[in-house]
């Protein structure tokens, strides 16, 4: 009786062994991939790559919070991206006032619509930012190496860091969908005191919604020096939009000066 506990206790014990190895087997399964297995099952998560090119344009309305000087303001967003054209609208509340700006990039320039005044933004920034989405996972040129594992809100996920023309990208894609959690990237910019300086930028994004065929994020929290900077909540979404180039081009306004991104250069 002795010698068959003490067999039974063995044969449990190498049981247990077994079991653990095998639970460590599934929990190392993602590791055990290589980037490009990883940014695939990404895709697909996504809806495919034609759901992913979709990404690159897009129109949207909704809301946002923007952090200024110590404060949070809010009120409504409208945004559309059409290839590496961009235009945003928002509407703000502050102190029993409605403020809206306006801000687009067409492609070569870039300005700002203030309350009518019309001033030049520097060109520079919106080409960094474009330079970094959510469609390069789908970049033919596009080569992809496995960065560190981090936990982002709770949540565990592996970094895919991204090389295209010289650029560098890490998505943090999450361990159990394979969405993506947060895109951070270093890129240069003009600051506000009109010197270029290179900035990390961080964008977080959740509340994923399939629209369209295409898995996509209607929360964007962006962050920029490890601050939080504004979120955007967006509640209606479309593909492909009809736009007019019109809608992007500067107004044939007089220069303001002050703002000019000819006095940055």
């Amino acid at each position: 009786m002795i010698e068959e506990d003490v067999m039974m206790r063995k044969e449990m014990k190498i049981k247990q062994i077994g079991i653990f190895f095998l639970i460590l087997g599934l929990s190392m399964n993602l590791f055990a991939q290589n980037p490009q297995e990883i940014v695939d099952k990404c895709v697909e998560a996504f809806g495919g790559k034609e759901a992913v090119k979709k990404f690159a344009s897009y129109q949207a309305t909704g809301t946002m919070k923007l952090a200024a000087q110590g404060m949070e303001l809010s009120g409504k967003l409208e945004v559309i991206q059409l290839g590496r054209k961009r235009w945003n609208r928002v509407e703000l509340q502050f102190g029993g006032q409605t403020f809206i700006l306006l801000n687009s990039y067409d492609g070569e320039s870039a300005w700002m619509d203030r309350m009518g005044t019309i001033v030049d933004q520097p060109a520079l920034n919106y080409e960094s930012d474009l330079d970094h989405d959510i469609t390069l996972l789908v970049e033919p040129e596009a080569k992809f190496s496995l960065g560190k594992e981090t936990e982002i809100e709770g949540k565990k996920s592996v970094g895919i860091d991204v090389d295209f023309k010289g650029k560098k990208t890490i998505f943090y894609v999450d361990f159990e969908n394979y969405s993506i959690l947060e895109m951070v990237y270093e890129d240069v910019y003009f600051g506000e005191n009109y010197t270029k300086e290179t900035l990390e930028k961080r964008v977080r994004y959740s509340d994923y919604k399939d629209i369209s065929g295409a898995l996509f994020p209607t929360t964007m929290a962006f962050y920029q020096k490890g601050q939080k900077q504004m979120e955007f909540h967006l509640e209606e979404v479309s593909f492909n939009p009809q736009v007019a180039d019109a809608k992007f081009q500067r107004p044939d306004q007089k220069l303001d000066l002050r703002y000019s991104e000819e006095l940055i250069h």
